[in-house]
């Protein structure tokens, strides 16, 4: 479960008052803003790169410090489309060597990347040759090893095409059968209809707007884009 009490962020033009609101196990809750940056800084508060001005983020039971204890969590960021690798080593050496030093199940790795129809074969290939579509499903796989109860996501499929964003849906919906509480940051008002249980709508630094995702699908979207999002 992630809980935020009474958050308040500020960070430039951007600014949260005192939001609240809770994510239960197996639920996808799609946090609507139409700021990226704003989205961003929000990411980093709630990983712990950032204090937030005022206000509490559990995760379970367990209260996000800055330092301190590993949090029940995992973060998903959007990712850049090229590594500036020039190693020779093979993608599966690195996956290993990841998993070594971050004391992850390559097991659970490679089953990431069987739900993402990674190819095997990719296995064999250079890191430096990584193209955007296997960089994000190596990522992914990686950033998901350690199978915690919390996903926090910041915007992941901006820009993505279309075979890889139905491929990650499908991981997504995966992870909620089996009970994850997830947190997806973003501004695009179709997909949270499309994925989540419930949509939140900020606007001028509040959570003006909450509701079941089936229900926006009856909504007309662009009025709720022009009221909350434009």
């Amino acid at each position: 479960m992630i809980t935020l009490k009474n958050l308040c962020l500020e960070h430039g033009d951007f600014f949260l008052h005192n939001v609240s609101l809770q994510v239960r196990s197996g639920e996808v809750y799609f946090l609507l803003n139409r700021q990226n940056l704003g989205n961003d800084f929000i990411f980093k508060v709630l990983s712990g790169f950032r204090a937030p001005t005022q206000g509490d983020i559990y995760y379970d039971e367990y209260r996000q410090a800055i330092a301190g204890r590993l949090l029940p969590a995992v973060f998903i960021d959007k990712v850049i489309h090229t590594l500036a690798y020039e190693t020779e080593a093979r993608i599966g050496d690195w996956i290993d060597f990841i998993c070594q030093c971050g004391n992850f199940s390559r097991e659970n790795v490679l089953q990431t990347l069987m739900v993402l129809n990674f190819n095997e074969s990719n296995l064999r290939k250079k890191v430096r040759d990584m193209t955007p579509e296997i960089l994000k499903q190596v990522y992914l796989a990686l950033t998901l090893a350690p199978d915690h109860p919390n996903i926090v996501i910041n915007d992941f499929i901006k820009g993505m095409e279309k075979s890889l964003e139905m491929k990650f849906n499908k991981l997504l919906w995966q992870k909620k059968i089996a009970g994850r509480a997830i947190l997806y940051l973003g501004n695009d008002i179709i997909y949270a209809a499309e994925i989540a249980d419930q949509v939140g709508f900020i606007k001028n630094g509040h959570l003006l707007f909450e509701a079941d995702a089936a229900d926006i699908k009856d909504m007309d979207i662009k009025d709720l884009y022009y009221k909350f999002l434009n």
